[in-house]
């Protein structure tokens, strides 16, 4: 196949605009000038970088999230995985912002997911915003015009709709019809002047499928008259995800594209797309979607518990997540141990389920437990300050570090331990785990100032003639108004004397 030429980048222009970037954003991104400068000679002839060299050396990956919503499961998924593949592979990763979207796309949102990234420990190489970048699309659009891949059509949303109805009736697939290709010049221009302003669909090469060799799924097949011609370019002149991304890869010179198999069938199309501008297209690896327990998909709306920006809140812990996704849907084994180092090592596509994988927050919690509980004291400090709570000490941390799912859960034990209140609901677990008045009696006479824990116990079992659950269950009912927690030793030597006796007389006011 003929290589034909693109419009240069304007090398200046663009490296003045990551220097830019830079400074703006500097508490957050680290552009790389000589990176940068590297990339730029590399994409500067399409032409050149085709027959030199294989399009794409070494290995390039990105995750491109959209600032129209939060980061949640499962994009962060999709970014650990190119993170881990990038790391493995002694790659790159790139970070780009896909915000071409003006009117859904916020800064304050892009903001918060770099925030979010970076708290769950994925850093980057190399930085983009597609917003920045429309003078490439711009000479890529006019590429593609020359070569006779674009078109432009000239339906309404409601006419295209009429037709796919009309073609289900009929029982044909909703291709597009391509109607607009018949269209002379006088009835373009008529249409023009009556104010209906084109869109532009890439012309697909219809009589050849696309196969590629998926790094998770295998050999994969799809014949082009089977979709419709995709849109590339909005009446308004935007540009389409499909079209900005391939000429973003292109430029950037990624390698793999690591993505959600529910673009399969984008993945054909845009392979065409690849192939008209420099006849080669990356390596490509569809993981299998991840969903909620229920089975639907994972959201992005504000209040999702899947939201990362969420999960920090709820002090769920951030290497937590990483290692929990990291592994879902794969045949590794979830270990709390597990370094990000040793999750590199241990990434590989062949060990990717084919099936999708359900997202359960207990599991996640469950991970995070086993992480706090071997957290010292110096490692939770400043998570646990945040707080903004009284008392909190190494005694307090290493008293309910293993009872507690997450950060925020401190509070609940730190209402406990410092609040006046035995704990929620006290009145009615009192009643249910105590017989009579008399045992409350006796665990307040039994006690002694100084408080000594084994010489209260061994009054209370002489006074009480109890013994094993019958005398520790209602003593951790009364004390915490819970179940289950922390050993009760730790417990009323982290409450002291005072404590313990204003707990037990508030319980006895349930018998007045």
């Amino acid at each position: 196949m003929k290589k034909t030429q693109m419009e240069p980048l304007h090398n200046e222009i663009f490296f003045a605009r990551a220097r830019k970037n830079a400074a703006q954003d500097s508490s957050v991104l680290d552009v790389h000038e000589d990176s940068l400068k590297g990339d730029i000679a590399c994409a500067a002839s399409t032409e050149a970088n085709c027959e030199k060299e294989p399009l794409y050396s070494g290995s390039k990956v990105r995750f491109a999230p959209s600032p129209t919503g939060y980061l949640h499961a499962g994009n962060i998924r999709i970014a650990v995985f190119n993170y881990l593949f990038a790391k493995k592979n002694d790659g790159v990763f790139v970070l780009r912002i896909d915000d071409t979207d003006v009117e859904r796309s916020s800064r304050e949102l892009e903001k918060l997911m770099l925030e979010d990234l970076t708290w769950v420990g994925i850093t980057w190489d190399e930085f983009y915003r597609q917003s920045e970048r429309i003078d490439r699309y711009i000479s890529a659009m006019e590429h593609l015009k020359n070569i006779g891949r674009i078109y432009p059509c000239y339906e309404t949303k409601e006419e295209l709709a009429l037709k796919r109805k009309a073609q289900a009736m009929s029982g044909i697939p909703p291709v597009y019809d391509r109607a607009s290709l018949h269209l002379d010049d006088d009835q373009k221009k008529q249409l023009e002047s009556n104010g209906v302003r084109p869109y532009w669909r890439f012309k697909l090469d219809d009589t050849k499928s696309v196969e590629w060799n998926d790094l998770v799924h295998g050999k994969i097949s799809i014949p082009l008259n089977s979709v419709s011609d995709p849109i590339l370019i909005k009446p308004d002149g935007s540009f389409v995800y499909t079209f900005a991304s391939v000429v973003d890869d292109i430029d950037i010179g990624i390698t793999h594209i690591i993505r959600g198999d529910d673009h399969v069938t984008n993945t054909a199309t845009q392979i065409d797309i690849f192939t008209a501008i420099c006849g080669s297209s990356p390596e490509f690896a569809h993981v299998p979607l991840m969903s909620s327990p229920d089975g639907q998909e994972v959201s992005k709306r504000v209040g999702s518990p899947f939201s990362i920006c969420n999960m920090r809140k709820d002090g769920i812990l951030p290497e937590a997540i990483f290692n929990f996704l990291a592994s879902l849907g794969t045949s590794n084994n979830l270990d709390p141990n597990d370094t990000i180092d040793t999750l590199i090592e241990k990434f590989s596509f062949e060990k990717m389920s084919l099936a999708s994988s359900k997202f359960y927050l207990d599991d996640l919690k469950q991970l995070s437990r086993k992480i706090l509980s071997e957290k010292s004291f110096e490692n939770v400090k400043d998570s646990l300050q945040q707080l903004e709570l009284e008392n909190i000490s190494e005694v307090f941390w290493n008293t309910i570090r293993g009872n507690i799912d997450t950060t925020q859960d401190a509070v609940f034990w730190h209402s406990i331990y410092y609040q006046r209140d035995a704990g929620p609901d006290n009145k009615t677990r009192v009643l249910q785990a105590l017989e009579d008045e008399k045992f409350m009696r006796c665990m307040l006479d039994s006690l002694t100032d100084p408080f000594v824990f084994d010489d209260w116990i061994a009054n209370l079992k002489k006074a009480s003639g109890k013994k094993g659950k019958d005398l520790f269950h209602p003593i951790r009912v009364v004390l915490t108004g819970v179940d289950h927690g922390p050993e009760l030793k730790k417990i009323t030597s982290l409450m002291g004397y005072d404590r313990i006796k204003q707990k037990i007389e508030k319980s006895l006011e349930v018998f007045k």
